[in-house]
């Protein structure tokens, strides 16, 4: 049997532990007749991060092996909900598990630990109430609906746990968290991002975060091979990249280094690295990406993706909360899309690459496949970059965001020169230099693309976004106009790219008849609408297309009106 567990050993930013008079004692009988030390602790909030503490009795020679090792709770809440949750270790004896509610009400939760005897660890118990959702802070949409992303009904689209539509605007942080890209310039990034209406960050960085002279040190890879000061020091770090992404309502999508770069560990040690973060960072509000393009080289890497993609199972196996998750692939032309149709690979995440422009087709064919399931543009033509082919300015981006969501992407990942790469200096600038200019991680944080983001999402959010569908062929004749719409084609928004042809009196066909829509110009450089004066009515042969009100990219959005 163990003790009740004191004062000291239950401490989050959200719950914490309190004893006093009467309750004491009844804990105390609690104890005396079931064995479990039961904690009556604080309100707790439905979607925010709570942590326990626990000491054992006796240290443990490598607690990250999970297999001879485990320590987890099991947590019981309203409509007898049922979550069990891996613990993780956190320096000498002590020991924690971070719990997230996912709903309101009360919760029970009682520990299990490999070593029985361990009072410290073992059959420890608590109560806790946790308060509905914070509403009030109508930016922060996280802790309104929860951060632990799902695949929607119709299979297109991501939604919060609740259900609510998940927008997603991402920015590529590939350096995070690293030397490359310290917490003081990821606060910055964070700050600078929600400001424009980003949701998501990407991630793979985990290499040093406190790197010697020669740039070696702790990193993820390294950071479960023992229990010492340094590990700890770098765990703890990384706390506050992931505790002030989540206090700010930023979704993190992460993974580790790139797919060739893991072929020098065994499936087991990632195992072992993948279950530790989990438990040290499930609770927060991620979806997880594996790694960055599992699936390069598959010529010279035919044993090592098949390990790769076992790996997402046991992922998916470990996560308590079953979020929806991914793998980053291979640019496009050469992925062969191993992963794609795996149980646990819940939407696709694709890389169009940084030398072309899209024409839309890839997204098009990729639409009807079978089985459905969301695909998301997440690398595609970073803003400054510069090659013979192809430059990427502001007006590149807004193409390539534009093209990719008319044609089914589920939301668009930004990236930017410099800023992807975490570059600190411009003398020193990595495989960056590749790619043209080389400009700084603050610079590419400034670039103009990167701000006029926030109205890809302001456009898309104007409407009932998740419920359009690409319809191909609408217009006639035939012109590279990218149209999206409704079942009822009541919403409908169409994007005239810059390097388009319109054909004059040419026409948006398949209207029902005498339907008739309100019209407004969108501009994606500044955000502003412009309304038409005059109602388009459709005939038999559909709407004549408004003149654009320039040769630059608009978007044209048509909102059925009473017939």
């Amino acid at each position: 049997m163990s003790m009740p567990l004191p004062l000291s050993t239950v401490k989050t930013p959200f719950v914490r532990a309190h004893f006093s008079g009467l309750l004491n004692a009844v804990f105390i009988v609690c104890w005396l007749f079931f064995g479990t030390a039961l904690v009556r602790a604080e309100a707790a909030r439905q979607w925010q991060v709570s942590e326990f503490s626990f000491s054992a009795e006796t240290e443990v020679a490598d607690p990250f092996d999970f297999e001879r090792v485990r320590f987890s709770a099991t947590f019981v809440g309203p409509e007898k909900v049922r979550l069990e949750v891996p613990g993780f270790w956190d320096g000498g004896r002590t020991w924690k598990i971070r719990f997230t509610p996912t709903r309101a009400g009360e919760w029970s939760f009682v520990t299990s630990f490999s070593n029985e005897a361990d009072g410290g660890l073992h059959q420890r118990g608590g109560r806790f109430k946790a308060d509905a959702a914070d509403t009030a802070d109508r930016a922060h949409a996280v802790r309104r609906h929860g951060g632990f992303l799902k695949v929607g009904e119709n299979q297109r689209h991501l939604t919060h746990t609740d259900g609510t539509p998940f927008f997603w605007l991402g920015d590529t942080w590939w350096a995070a968290p690293s030397a490359a890209m310290p917490f003081e310039n990821f606060r910055r990034a964070v700050d600078a991002r929600v400001a424009q209406g980003y949701t998501v960050f990407q991630a793979h960085g985990h290499r040093p975060l406190f790197p010697d002279a020669k740039g070696a040190g702790m990193g993820a890879l390294e950071g479960t091979s023992q229990p010492d000061a340094e590990t700890l020091r770098y765990w703890r770090e990384v706390d506050r990249y992931h505790a002030y992404a989540d206090e700010n309502g930023l979704v993190g999508a992460v993974g580790f280094a790139a797919g060739n770069q893991l072929d020098r560990h065994s499936l087991k040690e990632l195992k072992r690295l993948w279950h530790y973060y989990i438990a040290r960072y499930g609770a927060y509000p991620l979806t997880f990406l594996i790694t960055q393009e599992y699936n390069m080289y598959p010529d010279e890497r035919a044993a090592k993706i098949p390990e790769l993609i076992a790996l997402g199972q046991f992922i998916k196996d470990t996560d308590p909360w079953k979020r929806a998750i991914t793998a980053h692939a291979w640019v496009h032309t050469r992925d062969k899309g191993q992963a794609w149709n795996e149980p646990w690979l819940d939407y696709i995440m694709l890389q169009a690459g940084h030398k072309r422009t899209m024409s839309g087709k890839f997204y098009r064919e990729l639409w009807p496949r079978v089985p459905v399931k969301p695909f998301l543009e997440a690398e595609a033509n970073y803003e400054g970059f510069a090659s013979e082919v192809l430059k990427v300015d502001a007006a590149r981006i807004r193409d390539t965001a534009y093209v990719a969501m008319q044609c089914g992407s589920l939301g668009f990942t930004y990236g930017a020169q410099g800023l992807y790469a975490g570059v600190l200096d411009r003398a020193k600038p990595g495989p960056t230099a590749k790619w043209g200019p080389v400009k700084t991680w603050e610079e590419g944080l400034n670039l103009p693309g990167g701000a006029q983001m926030r109205h890809l999402r302001a456009c898309y959010e104007s409407v009932e976004w998740w419920k359009l569908q690409p319809m191909a062929d609408a217009v006639e004749p035939a012109a590279n106009v990218f149209v999206k719409g409704d079942a009822d084609k009541a919403a409908l928004l169409l994007y005239f790219p810059a390097r388009v042809k319109v054909a004059p009196g040419a026409r948006f066909v398949s209207l029902p008849a005498a339907a008739r829509y309100e019209a407004e110009w969108f501009d994606p450089r500044t955000g502003e609408r412009t309304k038409r004066k005059a109602v388009l009515t459709a005939d038999e042969k559909g709407v004549v297309l408004p003149t654009r009100p320039d040769e630059q990219d608009w978007m044209l959005m048509l909102r059925k009106g009473r017939e």
